[in-house]
């Protein structure tokens, strides 16, 4: 059998074609697998066990129930708006009557 130049141009462009087909879907592939790699990788570095949660969650449970203890004595100590009002208008009664007592003292001297 003989081939002749042309039969052998179009084998040469089939198997080149090919080789790019083959070549790309491979690139691809490569390509694919090494971005699963960094994600897996990172995955890696980033992952919690189940008892290193349950650490952080009991140690986030206690300072919770500290931080509710806290609030509950702060809840406990503060002064009440209402109350707060009424020392104020107190504070300001007993200023007035000794502004009053300044001035009247002040007109028993200039006269």
């Amino acid at each position: 059998m003989n081939f002749g130049a042309d039969t052998w141009w179009i084998v040469a462009t089939v198997v080149t074609i090919a080789v790019g087909v083959i070549g790309f879907f491979l690139k691809r592939t490569m390509s694919t697998q090494d971005t699963h790699d960094k994600e897996i990788n990172k995955i890696k570095q980033t992952y919690v066990t189940r008892d290193e949660l349950r650490e952080v969650k009991n140690g986030l449970s206690e300072e919770i129930k500290v931080t509710q203890a806290d609030v509950k004595e702060i809840k406990e100590q503060l002064l009440p708006k209402s109350d707060y009002f009424r020392l104020q208008q107190q504070t300001e009664n007993k200023i007035d009557k000794i502004y009053d007592l300044l001035l009247t003292r002040r007109g028993d001297n200039d006269g």
